[in-house]
């Protein structure tokens, strides 16, 4: 679905001819038609009505010349007054949207997941109308902008606020933007181009000695040299090993340069996603990102070591053996190029065609690696199910497909470049025949003549190796707008570049009138208004979903509100920089996770400089360090992938003791016990009930009893407040959080458990 303050001028007279008139409203392209099929599916908003159009466009002869016309198979309007709602609905992997009218629910269309935005901010502007059903101007204008999309192709831009596309990458800016990493390097570089100078010149010399000079000057008795047989074989020996040793050189030097760049580049683009908001891996399959990382920075490297060079120095040559060329015989020179323009015409095109193959096969190799890292990571549950044969059924359909279109650009490689190649020495056969009959007629010396084989097959060796350039080439520059799109990726929580002093911090926590969606639609908090005074104990309850750890989520700030204001101590932390955030608040979430390393190393990863004694005590305080001692390496036990596997009990408490580590003013256990027996979870809430004096604490948890202690307990439910207080208030209210403590207090009489 695009966004368009422009219609198409066929489907505008299309509108036109049906007497429609669109030039004040707004127009959308949507990707799918009424029954889910790809079609172009026009939905144009104006004052009045709303029209849907879905057909497609096809080229007609005209009379001077050929046109595109728009053929409509369904078309429909509604009138805008009698429109009450835009409903958009989600199923598996596309968007729903109708409309609620008078008559009933009329279906709009259908639009893929990775536009459905703009269905949501559709559902807005009809929401926005006034009493007389005119559109609110400014989200008119604001829905006709075109700052999301390509000025140049029209796509949507990836990420809102960022202009990049990456079928428009300008690739003289990607080359500028490389080069700056070269910067430390310049003596390697200039050492690099002098041998590929050397390699050049040298390699200009040895055809026109081995040649010109070994036949003209050396065999023949008139010549210069005559009979000085071993001395010009020596020469070319010599210039063959200068060559190669300058060679040799030039591949260790560039090899060191190349590595160093791509090191720099790799960390530059580590800082870049250390530094993106949570948002950015959780639309991001976890495979593919690594693949992308690896893979195109090899790609770069290859490129640098091998390409590069290659491209250089069959340049120069090329120049230099065109110049020679014409020096020796224009005539021949002229007649051996005649295929040239042929050649680069249809190379130009099939650049493009290879490099949209390459953007492929790397879109299906991600595909494929993404299922491999999601399958092992998953193999459990893989495993539990019984779905070995169904997982290897798409295992060979993702490696298939990715296979296949890796054959695609190597089958084409080898049908095209050949052909293309054959082509391009008809020039060469052509001089072959009109050269010999000059020498045959005394016009051209045979030595001029084998020097200008010689030279020509020079020339047309890197040209006929066109399909490695083309390779080198399509693969180097999609990888490296890959790389540099993750480095320009905005943070949906930036930083600020000022930030407030958060010192000496109480633990006053404030949200007021904040609501937040993980995606446009899908509202999970809403008007959501709290405070907790310094040193309270809150707990914050609801059903699965409701958005209790979402609170967590947008107070350590991994996430901004959509609207309100988040405050500690009366700062909007907005405005404090994310490691004074972090160093006062720490959270422990349900979802646990050790690092490959020691525990004393992963305890130790919340507070570098800590002590020994420090990780002990903290690990004490969370009952860790009973178990841990039962190892025979204590706190230098190994965990993490192809290590020590701990049971969850026991990788919870030592996540609680990371966060104890911090000495934190605001403390946020998010079902912190939730993977721990009864007696350990007894013990770590005695535990936690001294550590948590005096200290601002927020707890989010399922069980109920664990917060009868509690100051305040706040009711989250579909996204909002349902109620707030103090535990024993509530259950004499008899509201949602006395239904939610009977229902669990039943629940544990009928199995045998008194809470």
């Amino acid at each position: 679905m695009k966004k368009s303050s422009k219609i198409p001028a066929d489907v505008a007279d299309f509108l036109i001819q049906k007497n429609i008139d669109f030039k004040n409203g707004a127009a959308l392209l949507s990707d799918y038609s009424e029954d889910l099929l790809k079609k172009d599916t026009w939905i144009i908003l104006t004052d009045e009505m709303l029209i849907i159009a879905e057909g497609s466009s096809s080229v007609k002869r005209g009379d001077n010349a050929p046109v595109s016309v728009f053929q409509c198979d369904r078309f429909k309007t509604i009138p805008s007054k009698d429109i009450k709602k835009i409903v958009c609905t989600e199923e598996i992997s596309t968007v729903t949207v109708s409309a609620t009218t008078n008559d009933g629910e009329i279906l709009l269309f259908n639009a893929s997941f990775s536009v459905k935005d703009d269905a949501y901010d559709l559902r807005e502007l009809i929401d926005t109308r006034d009493e007389n059903f005119c559109l609110n101007r400014e989200k008119l204008k604001a829905f006709t902008s075109t700052d999301d999309y390509c000025s140049k192709c029209g796509r949507r831009y990836a990420d809102k606020g960022r202009k990049f596309c990456p079928e428009c990458v300008d690739k003289i800016g990607l080359v500028k933007r490389l080069s700056v990493f070269f910067k430390d390097f310049i003596p390697y570089i200039l050492l690099i181009f002098l041998t590929i100078l050397t390699t050049t010149a040298l390699g200009l010399i040895a055809p026109y000695a081995s040649t010109k000079v070994f036949y003209d000057d050396v065999l023949k008795e008139s010549g210069k040299y005559y009979g000085m047989v071993w001395g010009i074989v020596g020469v070319i020996a010599g210039i063959r090993l200068i060559s190669m040793f300058a060679q040799m050189v030039n591949g260790v030097v560039t090899a060191k340069v190349s590595a160093r760049v791509i090191l720099n580049l790799k960390m530059t683009i580590f800082r870049s996603i250390n530094n993106l908001s949570l948002s950015f891996f959780t639309g991001r399959q976890t495979g593919g990102l690594m693949t992308q990382i690896n893979r195109d920075a090899d790609s770069i490297y290859n490129f640098l070591c091998d390409g590069f060079p290659y491209l250089i120095t069959n340049g120069l040559q090329l120049v230099a053996v065109l110049v020679i060329l014409f020096q020796i015989n224009p005539l021949l020179a002229l007649y051996s190029f005649i295929t040239i323009p042929i050649f680069f015409f249809t190379y130009r095109y099939l650049l493009r065609m290879f490099q949209k193959l390459h953007i492929r096969h790397f879109t299906k190799s991600i595909s494929y690696s993404s299922f491999v890292s999601d399958i092992i990571t998953g193999m459990r549950v893989v495993k539990a199910f019984s779905k070995e044969s169904s997982e290897e059924k798409r295992f060979e359909k993702l490696c298939e497909d990715a296979e296949n279109c890796g054959a695609e650009v190597s089958i084409k490689s080898h049908k095209i470049y050949p052909l293309l190649g054959f082509v391009l020495r008809l020039g060469v056969y052509i001089v072959w025949a009109i050269g010999g009959l000059e020498v045959m007629n005394g016009e051209m010396n045979y030595g001029d003549f084998l020097a200008f084989i010689a030279y020509i097959e020079m020339a047309f060796a890197p040209v006929q190796s066109i399909s490695n350039v083309s390779n080198w080439w399509s693969n180097s520059f999609s990888a490296l707008s890959r790389l540099f799109e993750i480095q320009d990726s905005v943070s949906d929580v930036p930083q600020t570049e000022n930030p407030v002093a958060f010192e000496n911090i109480k633990g006053d926590v404030i949200f007021d009138n904040v609501s937040f969606s993980y995606s446009k639609g899908r509202d999970i908090l809403r008007n959501i208004t709290f405070d907790i005074k310094a040193g309270e104990t809150v707990g914050i309850v609801g059903k699965t979903g409701a958005g209790k750890s979402t609170i967590a989520n947008l107070l350590i700030r991994l996430y901004d509100p959509d609207s309100g204001v988040i405050t500690v101590d009366g700062v909007d932390t907005k405005t404090v920089s994310a490691k004074d955030l972090h160093k006062a608040i720490s959270i422990v979430s349900q979802e646990t996770y050790l690092f490959r390393g020691t525990i004393l190393e992963n305890i130790r990863y919340a507070k570098p400089d800590a002590s020994d004694e420090e990780v002990i005590n903290a690990a004490k305080a969370a009952y860790a360090h009973k178990f841990i001692m039962s190892y025979p390496d204590g706190y230098e036990t190994m965990v993490g992938f192809g290590h020590k596997d701990l049971s969850g009990g026991e990788r919870q408490r030592i996540s609680i003791a990371r966060a104890i580590l911090t000495n934190p003013q605001i403390l946020i256990l998010d079902e912190a016990t939730a993977a721990m027996d009864t007696q350990t979870e007894h013990q770590i809430q005695t535990a936690l009930d001294k550590v948590t004096k005096g200290r601002t604490t927020i707890i989010i948890a399922h069980r109920l009893s664990t917060l009868k202690n509690a100051d305040k307990i706040i009711v989250i439910e579909d996204g909002k407040i349902a109620e707030q207080g103090k535990p024993t208030a509530l259950l004499s209210q008899k509201g949602v959080y006395h239904k939610l403590y009977t229902l669990q207090a039943e629940a544990f009489r009928t199995i045998g458990i008194g809470e």
